[in-house]
C-alpha cells in the first residue's frame, strides 16, 4: 500500500467525517482505559513540589497569576501548565483524582488531534487511525498520562499539534494561528521548542520547498522557541543542573547514541519499561549498545527503500525531537519514556503505512499495546508500587532504593528504610542525601553512634544540608 501524499497539495484540512469518528472513538477508549489512574496516589516525585505544594498554583489572587508568568518553579518556566494546574486546584479543591481526570482528557484530546494530523499528512484514514491507536495505547505513554508532574508534556503537545494543523492550512492566516498555538506550547513545555526545525525538515523533505521560501515561512517560530530555550537554560543553571554527566564529549556522544537504540527498543518491544533508567556510559564504538543502534539504522535504511520521504522525515523528526534531551545542553535525566510522547509520532505513522492494509496484523498490534498498557498502568498506583517495579527491573537503581527508603520512613518501617539506604550508599558512596536520611533513620532506632557517623559524612559531602546539621546537634 502506498498512501496518497496530500502534503504536496497544501490547503484546508479535507472534510472526512469517518476520520473524525475514528478519532473520537480512539480518544474515548483511551479515556476509559486511563480512568484506572484516577484513584492513584501522589507519587512525591516532583508532583508534590509542582502541584499540591506549588505556591504559584495555590495563590488565590491576581498577584498569584502574575507570578505564574514571571517566576521559574522547579528549574523550569511553564506558566500555562501552572495555570492549568491552578484551575484544577480551583475545580477539585486539592482532590488528587481531579488532576488525573484532566490528564486523561488531555491525552484523549491529543489522540484526536494526532489522527487528524496523520490524516492530513498521509491522506489515508486507515493509516491515520492506526497511527492514532499506536499513539493512544502505547505503554510508553503511561508515564506522561499517569504522572501529574507531566501535565507540561500533555498540554504542550496539545498546543503543538494544534499549531501543526494550523500550519498545514498553508496560508498566512493559518501560519499566524500556528505561531500563536506554538507560543502557547512553548509556554507549556520546553521540549516543543524543536518545532521550527521540524517545520524546516517538513518543508525541505516533504514539500521540497526552496530554502529561501522555507526560511520565510518558518523564521517567526524561532522567536518563542529562543525565549523558551533561554528560560529553560536559566532555570537549570539556577538549580545547578548544567553539569555534564560525562567525562568527555566522546563518551557523551557514544552514550547518547546507545540511548537512541534503547528508545527504539522501547517503542517496538515495550516489555521492560521503567519510570527511571540507569544509563551506563559507553566509551567504545564497538559496545553492544552502539551496535544495537547501528542495527536499527540499517533497518531504517531498508525501510527507506519503499517510503523514502516518510522514512527520512520520520528519522529527522525523531532525532530533532530528542535533541533537547540528548545532552546538547547538560541535563540530569539521560533517558525517560516521557521524552517519546512527541518524538515517536512519525514512527507510528510510518509503521501504520506499512501494516494498515494488513487488518489482522494491525488489529493484533493494537490489542497487544492495550494489554501492555493495562499491565503497566498499575505500576503507577503509588510510590511503593512504582519504585518496587523499577527495582525489580534494575536492582542497582540508586534512585529507586532512595525513594523506597522514603516510603518506608512514612510507614515507620525503619529496618526497610535502613536496608534501602545502605544499598543506595553502597552503590553510590558519595550520595550525601542518603547519608543524611540514614543518619535520621539510625537516630530514630537509637543507634546514636552510627547516626552521628552518617550525618558527619553527609556534611562532608554537602556542607549545606541543614537537616543533617540540625540532627547532628540533637545527637551531641
Amino acid at each position: 500500500m502506498k498512501p496518497a501524499t496530500p502534503y504536496q497539495q497544501p490547503g484546508p484540512l479535507p472534510s472526512d467525517d469517518s476520520t473524525r469518528r475514528w478519532a473520537l472513538a480512539l480518544a474515548a477508549l483511551a479515556f476509559l482505559l486511563y480512568a484506572r489512574t484516577w484513584p492513584f496516589e501522589m507519587l512525591f516525585w516532583d508532583d508534590n513540589e509542582n502541584v499540591l505544594l506549588n505556591p504559584l498554583i495555590l495563590a488565590p489572587n491576581l498577584d498569584g497569576l502574575k507570578r505564574l508568568f514571571t517566576s521559574i518553579v522547579s528549574t523550569d518556566y511553564y506558566p500555562l501548565t501552572y495555570v492549568s494546574l491552578a484551575l484544577d486546584h480551583f475545580l477539585w479543591r486539592g482532590q488528587f483524582f481531579g488532576y488525573h481526570i484532566t490528564q486523561s482528557l488531555l491525552h484523549a484530546l491529543n489522540i484526536f488531534l494526532v489522527v487528524l494530523l496523520a490524516r492530513r499528512w498521509t491522506g489515508v484514514t486507515a493509516v491515520a487511525t492506526l497511527a492514532g491507536a499506536w499513539f493512544a495505547f502505547h505503554p510508553v505513554q503511561v508515564e506522561t498520562v499517569a504522572w501529574i508532574a507531566e501535565r507540561k508534556n500533555l498540554l504542550g503537545a496539545a498546543f503543538f499539534l494544534l499549531s501543526w494543523l494550523a500550519y498545514l492550512r498553508d496560508d498566512e492566516r493559518g501560519r499566524l494561528w500556528a505561531l500563536l498555538a506554538f507560543t502557547a506550547a512553548a509556554l507549556s513545555h520546553a521540549l516543543v521548542i524543536v518545532m521550527p526545525v521540524l517545520l524546516i525538515a517538513y518543508e525541505l523533505v516533504m514539500r521540497r520547498t526552496r530554502p529561501g521560501e522555507t526560511i520565510r515561512r518558518t523564521w517567526r517560530f524561532f522567536i518563542p522557541a529562543a525565549f523558551a530555550a533561554a528560560m529553560r537554560v536559566a532555570g537549570h543553571a539556577e538549580s545547578g543542573q548544567l553539569t555534564t554527566p560525562f567525562r568527555n564529549a566522546t563518551e557523551g556522544a557514544l552514550t547518547m547514541t546507545a540511548v537512541l537504540g534503547q528508545y527504539l527498543n522501547s517503542l517496538f518491544c515495550p516489555t521492560q519499561l521503567s519510570n527511571h533508567y540507569t544509563v551506563i556510559a559507553f566509551t567504545q564504538p564497538t559496545n553492544c549498545g552502539i551496535l544495537i543502534t547501528a542495527a536499527w539504522l540499517l533497518a531504517w535504511l531498508l525501510v527507506a527503500r519503499r517510503e523514502r520521504q516518510w522514512s527520512l522525515f520520520a528519522a529527522l523528526w525523531f532525532l530533532i525531537a530528542l535533541a533537547p534531551v540528548s545532552q546538547l545542553v547538560p541535563h540530569p535525566t539521560l533517558r525517560a519514556d516521557r521524552y517519546l510522547y512527541i518524538a515517536a509520532l512519525p514512527l507510528f505513522i510510518l509503521v501504520a503505512q506499512f501494516i494498515a492494509s494488513k487488518r489482522l496484523l494491525a488489529v493484533t498490534t493494537v490489542v497487544a499495546l492495550i494489554v501492555l498498557t493495562s499491565l503497566r498502568i498499575p505500576d503507577w498506583h503509588n510510590p511503593k508500587t512504582l519504585w518496587t517495579d523499577c527495582l525489580a527491573k534494575n536492582p542497582r537503581d540508586v534512585v529507586a532504593h532512595f525513594s523506597l527508603s522514603g516510603r518506608a520512613v512514612t510507614e515507620n518501617d525503619w529496618p526497610a528504610a535502613e536496608r534501602h539506604l545502605r544499598e543506595a550508599i553502597r552503590l553510590k558512596p558519595n550520595f550525601a542525601e542518603a547519608h543524611e536520611r540514614l543518619g535520621g533513620v539510625l537516630a530514630t532506632q537509637g543507634k546514636r553512634s552510627e547516626a552521628r557517623h552518617e550525618l558527619k559524612q553527609a556534611l562532608v559531602l554537602k556542607p549545606h544540608l541543614e537537616e543533617a546539621r540540625r540532627n547532628l546537634r540533637l545527637l551531641q
